[in-house]
């Protein structure tokens, strides 16, 4: 294929959360000439939530040297969790190129140490198409491959190629420490396995033309082990409606069994962790709420609510100057009124405990100046099921009713003791 065309194949995907509270950006390849799009199912669902309910929207390029365009609207075919794959459509007026992945060759052992370029949108590489190079580094146990190539979040669902522009793979996610870190990509060959299983008749058009028609509704196997939308998905929605009615109440030690059940699917959930903080941080049980706040930032290091939170643990633990630093780094961080009246409030305070009126003053001002906003933006983050029908508020009791039966039963499934009742108390 053309570098031009390879080029162009690549799509930029945002994937934008309904109530506007979540976005992250990814990559995709386009399949078809009718729009059909190869990404990770990751990058067009909630991190926390492991659902697709929101709103995605597809760029495209028209030149390497320019940013994407476009922002058309895309649905979802159909996708795969436990493969971290998902198939996209877009409709489009423009003719689009695309990458033949029919004709994609095997991946054989001999292709380690072989040259690997890898297409797509990191956000630190600003808004046009970024390639790094490396080589083939090895296979995981699961045939993905490994690389040396530079691999960065946004990266995620779009191209890997070899120096024939030949389509190896689709960068899914890396692993890093103090050593270094290494790319993974899912091989064309498991994603070729997968179109096969979800294809009814099991057999796959031998030319990119026919994939979109292969790939149509009604020719698709949409089993739970193709699709991934068993019960538990909507179960985890439930239970994030019961943890926000809770903590809205102010039942946080009734939480806590709902946020357990949360994070046994979802354990890299920063927003169950942010929640698991605040009830912690309700039970004044400070030094713990801390650590749940840093779990949250672990799994999504720009969530300002576990940050601020994070603050506030801090400043009940004394530790004022860390706090601080941390309140500091918000006002610059976002322009949500809610989290810069409560950095701006929390600094104040802070200077005020030092007593140091004369700095705390213009934060104090600054804070009072936003409250009005502030406080029309956090009604707006009330509990779900405030507002909501009666039958959804009935059905949210219905959750919170199950709450610790539910958890032990799990637990007990899986072999885990149920937890103790007892809990650790914390000095002011």
């Amino acid at each position: 294929m053309a570098e031009a065309s390879l080029y162009l194949s690549i799509v930029r995907i945002t994937y934008a959360r309904g109530n506007g509270g979540f976005s992250s950006q990814g990559s995709g390849l386009l399949t078809s000439p009718d729009g059909l799009i190869l990404t990770n199912n990751h990058v067009v669902s909630d991190a926390s939530l492991g659902t697709a309910f929101g709103e995605i929207r597809v760029d495209l390029l028209e030149s390497p040297d320019r940013p994407p365009v476009g922002n058309l609207p895309a649905r979802i075919v159909i996708r795969n969790e436990a493969l971290d794959l998902a198939l996209l459509k877009v409709d489009s007026e423009l003719p689009l190129n695309f990458v033949d992945i029919s004709r994609a060759p095997a991946i054989v052992p001999s292709v380690i140490e072989q040259r690997i370029r890898i297409f797509g949108y990191p956000e630190l590489g600003g808004d046009t198409l970024t390639v790094t190079h490396g080589i083939v580094s090895g296979f995981d146990e699961n045939r993905n491959l490994k690389t040396d190539a530079e691999i960065n979040p946004g990266n995620s669902g779009g191209g890997a190629f070899n120096d024939a522009g030949e389509f190896l793979g689709v960068p899914s996610f890396i692993e890093a420490d103090a050593s270094g870190k290494i790319g993974f990509i899912i091989s064309i060959d498991r994603i070729r396995n997968w179109l096969q299983a979800i294809v009814k008749e099991g057999t796959l058009p031998t030319t990119g033309d026919e994939i979109s028609l292969t790939l149509a509704a009604p020719n698709l196997n949409s089993s739970g082990s193709n699709i991934d939308e068993g019960s538990e998905k909507p179960k985890l929605l439930g239970k994030f409606a019961a943890v926000e009615t809770l903590l809205a109440r102010g039942d946080y030690e009734d939480a806590i069994p709902h946020l357990e059940y949360i994070l046994l699917d979802r354990p890299q959930s920063a927003l169950a962790h942010s929640y698991y903080g605040n009830a912690l941080l309700g039970l004044r049980r400070f030094s713990e709420a801390a650590d749940r706040y840093r779990e949250a930032l672990k799994c999504d290091p720009h969530h300002v609510p576990s940050l601020g939170n994070l603050g506030v643990a801090l400043i009940n633990l004394l530790r004022y100057t860390e706090a601080l630093q941390i309140f500091e780094h918000i006002t610059g961080a976002t322009d949500d009124p809610a989290q810069l009246w409560a950095a701006y409030h929390n600094i104040g305070r802070i200077y005020d405990t030092w007593g140091n009126s004369d700095l705390a003053a213009p934060y104090k001002l600054k804070a009072d100046g936003l409250r009005p906003a502030a406080v029309q933006r956090m009604a707006e983050y009330r509990s779900p099921s405030a507002g909501a029908s009666r039958l959804t508020r009935a059905l949210v009791e219905a959750e919170i009713a199950l709450g610790k039966d539910d958890i032990y039963h799990r637990e007990a499934s899986s072999g885990l003791l149920p937890p103790d009742d007892t809990r650790a108390e914390t000095s002011e």
